[in-house]
């Protein structure tokens, strides 16, 4: 018996810290740190890195076969000018 109740109280200390991390962060900027960022230029990007992964490249390979095969097929739609009618 004691032990049960000692189960369902680590599950719900356990229960309440997930929800406790899985809240927003408090963050808050005070008006001189936005200045501050404002004066640097503030949103500057940063260069990412791409790496080569094997499901990438097999992505990029098969939109690029199945793109041309369907528009090779494809009739689709033509302008024609009032005189040519």
């Amino acid at each position: 018996m004691t032990g049960l109740i000692v189960k369902i109280a680590l599950a719900v200390a356990a229960l309440a810290w997930g929800i406790w991390l899985g809240l927003p962060g408090r963050y808050t900027q005070t008006a001189k740190d936005i200045e501050e960022v404002m004066e640097r230029g503030g949103g500057q990007r940063r260069k990412v890195k791409r790496r080569f992964t094997p499901l990438a490249w097999m992505q990029r390979n098969i939109s690029a076969r199945s793109g041309g095969s369907h528009q090779r097929g494809r009739s689709g739609f033509k302008l024609k000018s009032p005189d040519e009618r």
